[in-house]
């Protein structure tokens, strides 16, 4: 049976205009051919500590199994050296399982 779930990742990047196209280009393209991946989301930090990280992605995923799987594949960790290597740093994940849902303005 499949189980949905969320990935939360923290990091440090640069914010210069050649890392910019290359993670919403290429980067974007591997990360949306995940296995599994139903949205993916990234936000800026805009108020915490101004030495931590600087970008929160969330990515959920209907078959949490088989997005596991693929991040510790050949290919995956092709993507993460080469995020590394183009300026990524203090990565940080987090595999989530649901714990409750509330609709939208139900809270």
């Amino acid at each position: 049976m499949k189980r949905n779930g969320m990935i939360l990742v923290m990091n440090d990047a640069p914010s210069d205009e050649a890392f910019v196209e290359w993670l919403h280009g290429p980067h974007m393209e591997e990360v949306r051919a995940t296995p599994g991946l139903t949205k993916i989301m990234r936000y800026e930090i805009v108020d915490g500590p101004p030495d931590r990280r600087q970008y929160v992605g969330v990515l959920e995923t209907d078959d949490l199994d088989a997005t596991l799987a693929w991040r510790s594949s050949p290919e995956s960790r092709r993507s993460q050296e080469e995020a590394d290597r183009r300026g990524i740093r203090n990565r940080y994940c987090l595999v989530c399982r649901p714990v409750y849902s509330s609709a939208a303005g139900t809270v």
